[in-house]
């Protein structure tokens, strides 16, 4: 085998080896927008917002993962017309990353805000939801055990808004015994052992940490697929450059 054949095969491998990344990756990005996904709306009190960019996401991951199957084939086959239309549709996909990326960004202050709203409003429902209607109690009970929080800025939220009642039994840590609720809740509320902060910034914190994710998951994938393009290029050119070869010879 001369140099170029053997050159070419090495970036052919190179080429279906870095596609095998792209389908990990698209799966990635699908996984980490729908933990996104899943937080906005579980912690806007289930209602469905500012979600729609996570959506899109979702659907670029499907893309990149069908445009990664479609690269390999092109790859292992060795036709330039597939390997172009390869990098066309990454080229494609980093352009719409990008538009995702900023409209993201110039999203993220009002889906933050919405979300304040939100959960404002959500908790002053908790405080005077019957009890055939425990939607509310169920939600912030769920964020202040998970996020170890209480009220929306401090347990003071509870007395400070009518009804006025005790922080929720969610607020106190769990004692690691096996005592009655009852009792672990009366110690809780007496001894002033419940959670200090309050879960709208927690809340926040934990939504930021999961669009940062995807939002390095993505810079990560762009890079990686410029260097697909440029793989798939190089060998369309060294396919195409062989085969002048041949009929030259």
């Amino acid at each position: 085998m001369d140099g170029m054949g053997f050159g070419m095969n090495c970036i052919k491998y190179l080429l279906v080896v870095f596609n095998g990344f792209f389908l990990i990756f698209g799966i990635v990005i699908i996984a980490a927008a729908c933990v996104d996904m899943g937080m906005i709306m579980g912690f806007t009190s289930m209602e469905a917002t500012g979600h729609e960019t996570d959506a899109v996401l979702i659907a670029i991951g499907v893309l990149i993962i069908v445009v990664a199957a479609f690269g390999c084939f092109g790859a292992w086959k060795e036709s330039p017309k597939l390997l172009y239309i390869f990098a066309g549709c990454l080229i494609v996909i980093i352009l719409m990353e990008l538009s995702v990326g900023i409209a993201a960004a110039t999203l993220r202050p009002q889906i933050e805000s919405s979300m304040k709203t939100q959960l404002r409003a959500s908790f002053i429902k908790n405080k005077s939801a019957k009890e055939e209607d425990s939607s509310y109690k169920d939600f912030w009970d769920r964020v202040q055990s998970s996020l170890e929080c209480c009220g929306v800025t401090g347990p003071s939220n509870y007395g400070a808004y009518e009804p006025r009642l005790n922080p929720s039994f969610s607020c106190c840590p769990n004692d690691g015994t096996d005592r009655a609720d009852e009792i672990k809740r009366s110690d809780c509320l007496n001894q002033h052992t419940y959670y200090k902060d309050g879960c709208e910034d927690k809340v926040l914190s934990t939504i930021h940490s999961a669009g940062l994710t995807v939002i390095v998951c993505g810079i990560l994938f762009c890079f990686l697929e410029v260097a697909g393009i440029v793989l798939a290029l190089w060998l369309a050119h060294a396919i195409k450059t062989q085969g002048k070869s041949r009929e030259t010879a």
